[in-house]
């Protein structure tokens, strides 16, 4: 009977795989000509590429985020492409104000709205916790509290439309890992909102809805110091944050190697493998944390 289970189970996940993923596709570009929709976060990265492909296919398109320039050059392409129409408000999602006046902009403008893609992000290091509570409230309030206040203030407008609700989350959400947990928190938080919020919805028959996109880890060209800070400048890990094994199958960094008394320096472009450990830590003579690292990279360094 073991024996019988052991092959029957994974007989019917593959079953049940092939099943769900072969479906043919029955969306349908036409299904958006016309449709009035914001998208936050749309300077850059993926904002932006959705607002394209929004574009495309003939949308309205009502466009946030904080740096106006980009913004002004995106909508200027949005237009080239195709789009129904397309304008822009720039501003910070941390404000409380912002996201009242996005959707009176939307009505004002529209009539009413049909999507709402919640897809803005504040700006978090990825590194070890240090105890910033005032970073964690701050990061809160704009990847979080305000993603709820534009759904809240949305939601009239879209029962009328019985539009739709995107928030784009991460796998950072669903799974806790290493050096990213004020952002991770963020994310939890709207799963966990988003995700009431729908059943609540259907209870009360209210025909909206609420799609959480659940992102890997993406290249989008946006990586900075700014974003992601492993180090405090210049360049002195604490601990030694490119012999983690998780990180390197993250962002691929540059080799960072050390021996004896020398602090872990920058060496070249050659990029850190999966394989590198920590092997002991100290204090240097000037009080700087010290490693002995092992750090096996694709080139030489």
């Amino acid at each position: 009977m073991g024996l019988l289970l052991k092959i029957l189970i994974p007989l019917l996940g593959a079953a049940l795989a092939f099943y769900f993923y072969s479906a043919p596709e029955n969306f349908n570009e036409e299904m958006l000509r016309g449709k009035r929709v914001i998208v936050t976060g749309a300077s850059s990265g993926i904002g932006e590429q959705m607002a394209y492909h929004l574009a495309r296919m003939e949308a309205h398109l009502l466009l946030t985020a904080r740096t106006e320039a980009k913004l002004q050059k995106v909508v200027e392409r949005c237009l080239e492409l195709g789009a129904a129409s397309a304008r822009y408000i720039s501003g910070s999602m941390a404000s409380p104000s912002l996201p009242e006046e996005v959707l009176r902009e939307a009505e004002n403008t529209w009539g009413g709205l049909d999507m709402l893609i919640l897809n803005h992000i504040g700006q978090s290091g990825f590194t070890f916790f240090s105890g910033d509570v005032g970073h964690v409230r701050s990061l809160m309030e704009t990847n979080f509290v305000s993603y709820v206040a534009l759904a809240t203030a949305a939601l009239p407008l879209l029962r009328e439309s019985e539009g739709s609700i995107v928030v784009v989350s991460s796998i950072a959400g669903k799974i806790a890992g290493p050096f990213t947990a004020p952002y991770s928190a963020t994310k939890f938080a709207l799963d966990g909102f988003f995700s009431s919020l729908r059943q609540e919805l259907i209870i009360d028959k209210i025909n909206v809805s609420i799609t959480l996109c659940i992102l890997g880890y993406i290249n989008t060209g946006e990586l900075s110091p700014a974003r992601t800070p492993l180090w405090p400048s210049p360049f002195q890990p604490s601990p030694c944050p490119w012999c983690q094994p998780a990180l390197p199958r993250l962002l691929e960094p540059p080799c960072l190697c050390s021996s004896g008394s020398r602090t872990p320096t920058l060496q070249n472009s050659a990029r850190l493998s999966v394989n590198s450990a920590v092997e002991s830590k100290g204090k240097g003579r000037e009080g700087k944390d010290i490693y002995n690292c092992h750090c096996h990279c694709s080139e030489p360094c």
